[in-house]
């Protein structure tokens, strides 16, 4: 008699090709009941690696052309067996073998002094098993779940000299998501080790960007994204079924759709970040001519009852730094005058794709790329601290927090705006005068720089922010928006209702405070009657409220200071805004750390500040200019990245969606750092240069799922040395994880192009 011994082996291919079994002959020894099931025999010695490899570059033999893969020491495999004795599942580690490793020498144990599978009472054994162990998060009835995530950012980046002369980034990919399995049978009498030969389950596309085509060009590249155009599920959480292969080995197993069902699952996303950039600090990969990027997707294969032909509904979105997307349709139309790769796209196989040259060809309107569905708290704004104090709008002031104008901010992908402001009495016929000093219809409200009030109209800058969001929509970008914060900067002097009280003393009937919120109301009710030109939202914002609903239009958010302020409105106004107190009340709403009055979370009403209204959001909020001051270096700086770290908590454990947060990024040195006791340009530009590096490589490393808010930023502006990468990181964000969607995540927009021979992709979609 003998004993028949299979190596584990592992096989991936554009034509799947397997290994080869190795035989060696040994008596067979029956096996009892109790006794440990092997998979395994010698050990081999090799360098010690840590994740299992696939090949770079294909090979090709008599069996056709295929991505060779291979263990690495370390790989752990869960092994499941519905008749051992003593327990179904055991994760093993595989030791390669050291003359070919896509061969193991041994099948051993995780943990020595756990029991391992052991057989059972009856005589034959069912096994099924997965790679990577520690992907799995669920096991029931044999079905194990696990999840491949939307963000698939490269462990590392090697630059090599290609043919063209230029240099070719590789993402080292992370094949932790190379799902693959095995599946057999083995009768207890016949002995022996456990035969299992693995084999991919996922698909995989190898996606190769080029330079563009100008010599002398150079392009900043951001992120690609691979898109369902029709909604079908690409990541996410899933749930393993090895039934089908129980019926026929000619049959992968199937899957069902796990965790959160409303969510944005038909995108993965890979950013082309290279920490190893600019000195160690991180960058964006720069593409010249003749260079490449070259990056691997991992997503759910298609094989709706158990078909595994070609899919038609994926797209590749590759977005330049601060750009239009550019976007190509990989539609297998078969017999197409561009002509198709047979098959197009296949299940389980490494697909290869070639795009053309990149170019830059529009204003970065991102908000358009994103699912209509997705709830507006899951949304990451980048914004502009004090946005009318600029180089443009306002040339006639000491300092500026921002170095392009309301209108271009726009056009460079940002969309929340902070702008402080006061009430203006247009009425009134000055303080020398013994009259009223005007009325409560009289109130407007005007831009202020620091708490001087300019001839600059509040409407006046929303009038620009909704010029620029139909700008975009004759781009035929119609799923923007706009955020505008409002906050009060009064110096006492312009109230309402104002009296003589004799020898020159004059006073207000309406205190300037709360003539303020007269001017807010007053304002916003005059925009909302002319939508064209102010296309200010008016319907209730609610926890429910998606992106979609809130598209082309502004949002207007007011912040108030006090309780006088608050209440001067009543419960049923209908004012077309978001409130919520800035500083501390009895209105905070006390959560397991310590607010202060530039740190808290406050109730969020809709149409009223009045705090007898009901409310169901809550405004979290990081807000301090002055760093050195309000806060000093260290808080401001530890604030940030714990609101940051908060969202992810409260992500995870809300599903409400009813947060807003808001985060303060931007401010000025006072007193330290050799800037002056007061606002300074300096100031401005030393606290700029020190927080923007630091944001971004916290969101660059930062794995987690969550928004992160509302960011006002200094200099927002993608050409700025310091905020420009973290504005690009933020707006990425919203495209790295399953952002929550009110149903369907479906696209709107559908498109229809061809899919080249060989795996090339002709041209951008139009």
């Amino acid at each position: 008699m003998k004993k028949i011994v299979y190596y584990l082996c592992a096989a991936a291919a554009i034509g799947l090709s397997g290994c080869q079994d190795e035989i060696t002959e040994n008596s067979v020894i029956p096996a009892k009941t109790g006794d440990e099931i092997t998979f395994g025999s010698s050990l081999t010695d090799i360098e010690e690696q840590t994740r299992t490899i696939y090949g770079d570059e294909p090979k090709t033999d008599d069996n056709g052309t295929y991505y060779p893969v291979t263990w690495e020491d370390g790989d752990q495999i869960a092994i499941y067996c519905p008749e051992a004795s003593n327990g179904n599942m055991v994760y093993y580690k595989v030791t390669p073998d050291g003359k070919d490793a896509s061969h193991s020498s041994a099948v051993t144990k995780v943990n020595p002094d756990q029991a391992g599978l052991q057989w059972g009472q009856k005589e034959e054994h069912h096994f099924s098993a997965f790679y990577p162990a520690d992907r799995i998060v669920g096991l029931q009835n044999g079905k194990i779940t696990a999840e491949i995530p939307v963000q698939q950012t490269p462990l590392s980046w090697k630059s090599t000299r290609n043919d063209a002369g230029g240099t070719t980034y590789t993402g080292v990919a992370n094949t932790d998501y190379a799902f693959m399995w095995a599946y057999n049978t083995h009768n207890k009498s016949d002995g022996g080790d456990v035969a299992l030969n693995f084999k991919p389950w996922v698909t995989i596309l190898d996606v190769e960007i080029n330079g563009p085509e100008t010599a002398d060009a150079a392009i900043k590249m951001s992120a690609v994204q691979l898109v369902s155009t029709t909604g079908e599920t690409l990541n996410g959480q899933f749930t393993m079924d090895f039934t089908a292969v129980e019926n026929d080995r000619a049959k992968y197993p199937t899957y069902e759709q796990a965790g959160e069902p409303n969510a944005t699952r038909s995108m993965i996303t890979i950013q082309l970040y290279d920490q190893s950039l600019n000195g160690g600090q991180g960058d964006f990969i720069t593409l010249k001519h003749g260079d490449k990027i070259v990056v691997r997707f991992y997503l759910l294969p298609k094989d709706t009852n158990y078909d595994t032909s070609a899919r038609q509904d994926l797209q590749l979105r590759v977005a330049p730094y601060n750009s239009a997307v550019l976007v190509r349709t990989l539609n297998a139309a078969a017999g197409s005058d561009e002509g198709t790769q047979e098959g197009g796209i296949l299940a389980h196989k490494v697909n290869k794709v070639i795009l053309p040259s990149v170019s830059k060809t529009g204003p970065n309107y991102w908000m358009s790329s994103l699912d209509p569905n997705i709830y507006l708290t899951e949304l990451s704004l980048p914004g502009s601290k004090f946005s009318y104090q600029n180089t443009t709008d306002q040339t006639n002031v000491s300092t500026h927090y921002q170095s392009l104008s309301v209108a271009d901010q726009i056009k460079n992908g940002i969309r929340a705006f902070h702008v402080q402001t006061i009430g203006d009495n247009v009425d009134s016929d000055g303080p020398s005068r013994r009259d009223n000093g005007g009325n409560a219809n009289s109130m407007e409200l005007k831009i202020s720089v620091a708490e001087n009030k300019t001839s600059i109209g509040l409407k006046d800058m929303v009038k620009t922010i909704a010029q620029g969001l139909k700008d975009a929509e004759d781009y035929g970008k119609y799923g923007e928006y706009a955020f505008i914060l409002l906050t009060y900067s009064g110096n006492g002097s312009e109230g309402f209702g104002r009296v003589y009280n004799g020898w020159g003393d004059y006073s207000w009937q309406v205190a300037p405070a709360q003539a303020w919120m007269q001017a807010v109301k007053n304002d916003l009710a005059e925009m909302a009657q002319d939508k064209d030109t102010y296309r200010l939202y008016t319907d209730e914002i609610t926890p429910n409220t998606t992106l979609g609903q809130v598209a082309g239009h502004v949002i207007i958010k007011v912040n108030y200071n006090d309780d006088n302020m608050a209440n001067y409105l009543a419960t049923n106004d209908q004012v077309p805004a978001l409130f919520s107190i800035w500083g501390l009340t009895d209105q905070t709403v006390r959560d397991d750390f310590e607010p202060t009055s530039a740190y808290a979370i406050n109730m969020l009403r809709w149409g009223t500040s009045n705090h007898n209204a009901p409310a169901d959001m809550k405004f979290f909020y990081h807000e301090a200019s002055s760093v050195g001051h309000e806060e000093s270096e260290s808080d401001k700086k530890n604030n940030i990245i714990d609101m940051w770290n908060r969202s992810i908590n409260y992500y995870k454990t809300n599903s409400n969606h009813d947060m807003w947060f808001m985060n303060d990024v931007g401010g000025y040195y006072y007193g330290i750092h050799n800037a002056p006791a007061s606002e300074s340009q300096i100031g401005i530009e030393g606290w700029t240069e020190y927080i923007g590096p630091i944001a971004t490589e916290y969101l660059q490393d930062r794995t987690e799922d969550a928004t992160l808010g509302i960011v006002l930023l200094n200099y927002a502006d993608p050409n700025n040395q310091y905020s420009g990468n973290l504005i690009q990181t933020i707006i990425n964000n919203n495209f790295s994880f399953q952002l929550r969607t009110s149903g369907s995540s479906s696209q709107s927009n559908t498109y229809n192009a061809a899919y080249s021979k060989g795996g090339n992709a002709i041209g951008w979609d139009k």
